[in-house]
């Protein structure tokens, strides 16, 4: 399929702009396709093969905040984990795009757009999609080196390719489901299904062969599924099939029946937090940093020494889904090839001291960045010019102050 003739679909509840956009991409040579929600939207994904959805992130009148889009975005990709989002953004400002690209998507453009730098974002995407999709997919991976993680490797090691339950638990954010998901594929098993909990019915339970059941928050296990959920522990080995169960509370607080608890978990693999393992660090940084460069077409960054030590010296209490956030921002919010720990920005809170004389200047440059933009029909470009910054480093200065 040539590139002209992709389709596109564009979801924007303003008709006038989505006249605009369908001017500009039939006139490129692509197919076109307009919702003015993101219901609609799915209900065109469900009938109509879409190459790339460019999605607004406002819907309402009286709402800016952007979350009726991050819903329809999270929508999409359960309904096609592998699709392309472009958001498309203007009141709400570079964080809540920043907060769109954590959640799956591909890039994101402001309001009003330049109609040659979309059509590039646009083209580059579907290239990424392309490679994406002609590249062989990697299995999940754990990384680390210390001590903690290679006792927690061999352990899966050893019940890999066993039909016993396995129990992963461990704080929030120290990467239960990926043990869970990394594990199965070890297995070699042909079928994953992962189910919350809390949702849980007797049609989960069905006798499928050579598959891996995972049971995220095994703690929130509704009782009246548990005799079912026993049942089935009782038969999954002799269809080569597996349970492993998922909980951010220690095995002895889970508050389940013993019995269960036994058939649950005759593994149980405790995942250590970040602080305790902070050999790991660098190692996850440079990870997080390769696959988010790769996602977004950036240029490939490296850390500096200074940043290196800095990520080391964090408690990192949301562990590895706090230490992934701040690298993406950092990404994304920078410029420089080598990341420096202002970059990182681990001590830019509010209530820092000695932050009160800086909050009055900060709310100057807030008032002057939001009057330049008005003036400019909140063109960043012309903005940047009459403040004399460039436009990356607008975009920086915006997302500081929620703009």
């Amino acid at each position: 399929m040539s590139e002209a003739s992709r389709t596109l679909l564009f979801v924007d509840d303003d008709a006038d702009v989505r006249k605009t956009a369908e001017l500009l991409f039939r006139r490129a040579g692509y197919a076109y396709l307009e919702a003015a929600s993101p219901v609609s939207a799915l209900s065109l994904l469900a009938t109509r093969p879409v190459d790339l959805v460019l999605l607004d992130l406002n819907f309402s009148k009286s709402q800016t905040s952007g979350q009726e889009g991050l819903d329809g975005l999270a929508d999409m990709l359960r309904h096609d984990p592998s699709l392309s989002v472009i958001v498309v953004t203007g009141h709400s400002g570079l964080q809540i795009a920043v907060q769109a690209l954590r959640a799956g998507a591909r890039d994101f453009v402001m309001k009003p757009w330049n109609n040659e730098r979309l059509l590039a974002t646009v083209e580059a995407t579907l290239a990424s999609r392309r490679t994406d999709t002609l590249a062989p997919t990697r299995p999940p991976a754990l990384i680390g080196l210390s001590e903690p993680m290679r006792r927690i490797m061999a352990a899966m090691d050893r019940c890999a390719a066993l039909t016993i339950p396995v129990l992963f638990s461990g704080e929030t954010g120290t990467g239960k489901s990926l043990a869970a998901t990394v594990l199965h594929h070890q297995s070699r098993r042909s079928s994953l299904s992962v189910v919350e909990c809390a949702t849980l019915c007797p049609e989960d339970l069905d006798d499928t062969p050579n598959r891996t059941l995972i049971l995220e928050n095994i703690d929130r296990l509704p009782d009246k599924i548990i005799p079912a959920l026993l049942s089935y522990l009782h038969r999954a080995p002799r269809s080569n099939s597996r349970v492993i169960s998922t909980s951010a509370r220690p095995r002895g607080e889970i508050g389940l029946d013993r019995g269960l608890m036994y058939a649950l978990s005759t593994m149980d693999i405790a995942l250590v937090p970040l602080r305790e393992r902070v050999e790991d660090i660098v190692p996850l940084a440079e990870h997080f940093i390769l696959t988010t460069c790769h996602l977004h077409g950036f240029h490939p960054r490296t850390l500096s020494p200074e940043a290196r030590a800095s990520l080391q010296a964090e408690a990192w209490t949301d562990n590895v889904h706090a230490l992934k956030h701040v690298i993406e921002r950092a990404i994304i919010l920078s410029d420089h090839p080598t990341l420096t720990p202002d970059d990182l920005r681990l001590h830019d809170r509010p209530d820092a001291a000695g932050d009160a004389p800086r909050g009055n200047l900060a709310q100057s440059e807030k008032s002057l960045i939001e009057e330049a933009l008005n003036r400019h029909n909140f063109n960043v470009s012309a903005a940047a010019a009459e403040l004399g910054l460039t436009r990356p480093s607008l975009y920086r200065r915006m997302a500081k102050h929620g703009l």
